[in-house]
């Protein structure tokens, strides 16, 4: 990895400056929840914060498709930057009021056009990656950039929980205020570098923005390859929001490690997801090399049933096993993946194309977090033979579609 970073000091900037950007994106998630979830109309709060974090990822195709025709990318980063500057320097002052629903939801939406602002910063990023990594070395560059995103969000997530424990939530505001001013600094230290790698990226403008989104949902649909692996991740990723929700559910009557609370155990098996997750990443390059991303997805299909049956046998160690084998294989897998997409389409429409492969696989989470916990109200039973029937219902469209591609 260090060999990578050092072949490629430019690719390895942008992609720093990037990631350091993350930590703002994280470090004051804490802090926006606990603040709604201490107001009266707690639930109405929270979902707020939950909005304006998801409903930015759900609109990155949108964004993507604007950067992909914008010139003078580098200056549009150090915009971006700045705005979000702004933004968290708001958010802090708004702090210094009384809490009501309507400062909450000033904050809120702050925090949403901020998010917006990263979202769409990530699309410009896109296109110098691909002029800066060679096509045979684009999966340990996303697998750099998989496995640092995982260990960021953690690390921000609980250092934004600490900073909370000694500063007022204000000071935290302004911090990641500070966070993406220093982005900012960044990138402008950068433009040089920069300004000669822009000059070969492509821009097309000759289409409108809604037929180009239209356009390129059409290259991925017509892409049966990449079709089939988005719709197998995608639904992989929807085994976690289904996890989570029926795991607590499941910790309240088994009896193992009864020793350990049961917010410590929901805690294990997060922190295991990710480092799973993370191994996964950093060995992608060398496990399974002749092994088929279809073929991976599959097997991690098949990993769910066994998460199915743990719960069924009221295993706790095996529900651990699940879940981290099914994490590990998608951290070998997503670096791939990413690199297929990157590699696969052209300059001009890759900002596009990948916010909406990101769309699309953020979609199914959220979904399974709700229609998993519904499956309960028949019985927790019911709810672990929903996992069987999950990992089912993924190699069945994998059959379905591997088939369409071979008579199309």
């Amino acid at each position: 990895m260090l060999t990578f970073l050092k072949n490629n000091p430019i690719f390895s900037k942008i992609a720093g400056i990037s990631l350091f950007s993350k930590v703002g994106d994280r470090l004051f998630y804490t802090a926006m929840l606990t603040t709604a979830a201490s107001l009266p109309n707690g639930n109405t709060a929270v979902m707020m914060v939950s909005i304006s974090e998801t409903l930015p990822i759900l609109l990155s195709f949108f964004l993507g498709t604007l950067a992909d025709k914008k010139k003078r990318k580098i200056h549009l980063l150090i915009q971006n930057s700045f705005v979000r500057t702004v933004m968290y320097l708001s958010i802090g002052l708004l702090f210094n009021y009384p809490h009501t629903l309507f400062l909450l939801f000033l904050m809120a939406s702050f925090n949403f056009i901020s998010d917006l602002a990263g979202n769409y910063s990530s699309a410009l990023v896109t296109p110098f990656t691909k002029n800066l990594v060679k096509a045979e070395d684009m999966e340990q560059a996303q697998g750099i950039i998989s496995m640092t995103t995982q260990l960021i969000n953690v690390l921000a997530t609980f250092a934004g929980a600490t900073l909370l424990s000694f500063f007022y939530r204000s000071t935290l505001a302004y911090i990641n205020a500070s966070v993406f001013f220093i982005v900012g600094i960044g990138y402008f230290f950068i433009y040089p570098e920069l300004s000669a790698v822009e000059k070969k990226i492509t821009v097309n403008n000759n289409e409108n923005t809604l037929p180009t989104i239209k356009k390129n949902f059409k290259l991925l649909l017509h892409n049966k390859s990449i079709l089939n692996n988005l719709f197998q991740l995608s639904l992989l990723d929807g085994f976690f929001g289904g996890l989570t929700p029926i795991f607590v559910l499941f910790i309240q009557t088994n009896r193992s490690l009864m020793f350990i609370s049961s917010p410590v155990k929901i805690s294990l098996l997060s922190g295991l997801i990710t480092v799973a997750m993370v191994f996964g990443n950093v060995l992608n390059t060398k496990l399974f090399l002749n092994v088929s991303i279809g073929k991976l997805n599959n097997i991690t299909s098949s990993f769910i049933s066994l998460g199915g049956i743990a719960f069924l046998l009221n295993n706790l160690y095996l529900v651990f096993i699940s879940a981290g084998v099914v994490s590990f294989l998608l951290g070998v897998v997503s670096p791939r993946f990413s690199a297929k997409v990157i590699n696969e389409y052209p300059t001009e429409r890759l900002g596009g194309i990948v916010t909406t492969v990101n769309s699309l696989l953020v979609l199914t989470p959220p979904m399974t977090s709700f229609i998993f916990p519904i499956l309960t109200n028949v019985s927790l039973t019911f709810s672990y033979f929903g996992f069987i029937l999950y990992s089912i219902i993924l190699l069945a469209l994998s059959v379905v579609v591997l088939k369409h591609k071979k008579t199309s």
